[in-house]
């Protein structure tokens, strides 16, 4: 089977790492395994880019989204030809207001 890139944007990288930083001042090592369990959900997506469900967004968004959940995050992305693009991580406790997607 044939396998797309998985890439990481500026802001979804900046996500997680607000994410790594809110949580390693109350548990270090939560907030590494959380970390690690996000970048490895995300590996299926390089043999089953399609395997999210849709995002519901804007209509007036021209391409469409799909996400992922890892705990109590969920991963916003887009798919593109041979490449994903994560686009976000989002606590799923947020107001989906909030969110860039």
């Amino acid at each position: 089977m044939k396998k797309v890139q998985v890439i990481w944007t500026d802001e979804s990288l900046g996500d997680l790492e607000a994410i790594y930083d809110f949580l390693v001042a109350k548990s270090p090592q939560a907030a590494k395994m959380l970390a690690i369990s996000i970048l490895a959900r995300t590996r299926q997506l390089e043999t089953f880019p399609e395997s999210g469900s849709p995002q519901d967004t804007d209509k007036t968004v021209s391409r469409s989204y799909r996400y992922l959940v890892e705990g109590n995050y969920k991963i916003i992305y887009s798919v593109e030809g041979k490449a994903v693009y994560v686009e976000a991580v989002v606590a799923t406790r947020q107001d989906p207001a909030g969110t860039r997607v």
